[in-house]
């Protein structure tokens, strides 16, 4: 006020912004993602590596979005996605895997999201198995794996382990997404594809 010396003025604007602030709900707590949506945490993926990154973070997170945009969409980039599964794998599921499409890479993940609640555990701990080749526009590259979902089915494991390959390729917009996946059974444990046939439909 204009009669007001400046040290109450001042004190008056501390409490002022406090209002405004409180009263703009920046101290709520926000509403979890739709996991459908993709998140601002999904980087471009304008190297292999950063593929990768996001796939880990869109397990970990259970967001199909950021997901299934790891995987090469024909429309975007010129090329099919190719998933072979692990032998044993194939054989429990019969047919499930002959013509393995990005719909069923999608169907498949969001089935097994639904099966777990927003708060359970999930993770993919992916350790590098030699170099990766790469030429100009893909890169192979072969990991162990780890994948762990706390999903609701009493029936099958919780974590599926096994060796993977992935060719990572490069399309005209100079970004990256798998198009080629190879998966292989090297523990006692099921495997990534045996996950996927489980929670296929």
């Amino acid at each position: 006020m204009p009669g007001q010396p400046p040290s109450i003025r001042l004190f008056h604007l501390p409490v002022l912004l406090g209002i405004l602030m409180t009263g703009c709900g920046l101290f709520e707590p926000r509403t979890p993602e739709d996991p459908t949506q993709s998140g601002l945490d999904f980087l471009p993926p304008t190297t292999p590596e950063i593929v990768i990154q996001n796939l880990t973070s869109a397990v970990d997170q259970k967001n199909a979005a950021n997901y299934i945009a790891c995987f090469a969409d024909p429309v975007k980039t010129g090329r099919t996605y190719v998933f072979t599964a692990a032998a044993e794998a194939s054989a429990q599921y019969p047919g499930v895997f002959s013509q393995w499409t990005l719909t069923d890479e999608n169907d498949y993940f969001q089935n097994l999201v639904a099966k777990t609640s927003p708060t359970s555990y999930s993770n993919l701990l992916l350790t590098q198995k030699g170099p990766a080749i790469q030429t100009s526009d893909s890169m192979v590259v072969s990991y162990d794996y780890e994948i762990r979902f706390d999903h609701s089915d009493v029936s099958f494991p919780k974590v599926a382990t096994g060796n993977l390959q992935f060719t990572i390729g490069v399309d005209k917009n100079n970004f990256w997404s798998i198009y080629r996946w190879y998966d292989f059974k090297t523990t006692g444990d099921v495997t990534w594809s045996a996950l996927k046939g489980k929670f296929s439909n």
